[in-house]
């Protein structure tokens, strides 16, 4: 997984890492537990360049008393069902609610079989600080597949990674560029009740609060669901969007972002 920050005066820093399947795919193991999850599209989002310029466009333009774009011909927003198509995130089922002031390093261990190194006191340097934890960390612990042998804790240990990696880095992501939230991980276990919470309705809001903070004056860097507002803007304006797939048989199921190509 890499890290982009794009610095250009006068452009915002969005904070961007890149999601790449290893060739051919996850263990077919890890990926029986992401389909029981109910996130297999989110799998299927190709990696794409964010375009800083079109984003940052977008923000001067964003209006946070609305929470939507104020253009020439009229408002226009980003929407539950835009989210599910783009991205293939569900958008029914339970609130995603939980607990802020667990003991995340229990939580690692017990979920991810790897407990995190103890905190270095102020300094940016510790692995674990507060709810978020170093992505380059996590990619060590996980960076073999399973062993043939492996127990099904461990299949399961490694699908909570890469559902914990991917949902950090397409729906919540933050302004740390190196770190993911740990606030979804209880969630994710069992790994079957994931598909009953409504995932989208989680990670537009997230994404509005980007947006508000980014307009704010002087503010220079936003993270959030940016790959979905890069889609929304080609949807909306077929004109800026890039190359798209040409609609040839067979056409592959999966979320409305894998017409889109560079």
């Amino acid at each position: 997984m890499l890290v982009h920050v794009q610095e250009v005066p006068g452009i915002i820093k969005v904070r961007h890492r890149t999601c790449v399947l290893l060739q051919g795919g996850l263990d077919p193991r890890i990926m029986q537990y992401i389909d029981a999850a109910g996130l297999t599209e989110l799998f299927k989002v190709p990696d794409m360049e964010v375009d800083h310029a079109l984003i940052t466009t977008l923000v001067e333009r964003w209006r946070p008393e609305t929470h939507t774009f104020h253009l020439p011909h009229g408002e226009m927003g980003i929407t539950l069902q835009d989210i599910e198509v783009m991205l293939g995130i569900p958008v029914d089922g339970l609130p995603v609610t939980g607990r802020t002031n667990l003991k995340w390093s229990k939580v690692c261990r017990d979920l991810l079989g790897h407990e995190p190194p103890p905190m270095i006191p102020n300094s940016n340097k510790s692995t674990l600080a507060g709810v978020r934890i170093k992505y380059n960390w996590l990619d060590e612990q996980f960076a073999a597949s399973p062993t043939a042998d492996a127990s099904d804790e461990v299949v399961q240990q490694h699908a909570r990674y890469h559902l914990l990696v991917w949902m950090g880095a397409l729906l919540f992501m933050d302004k740390s560029a190196d770190r993911v939230l740990l606030f979804t991980l209880p969630l994710l276990n069992p790994i079957s009740n994931v598909r009953r919470y409504s995932w989208g309705n989680a990670a537009l809001p997230w994404l509005y609060w980007q947006l508000c903070s980014a307009s704010k004056k002087d503010t220079m860097q936003i993270g959030g669901a940016l790959l979905l507002v890069q889609l929304w803007a080609y949807s909306r304006f077929p004109r800026i969007c890039p190359i798209t797939r040409p609609p040839l048989p067979p056409v592959h199921s999966g979320p409305f972002a894998i017409r889109y190509i560079h």
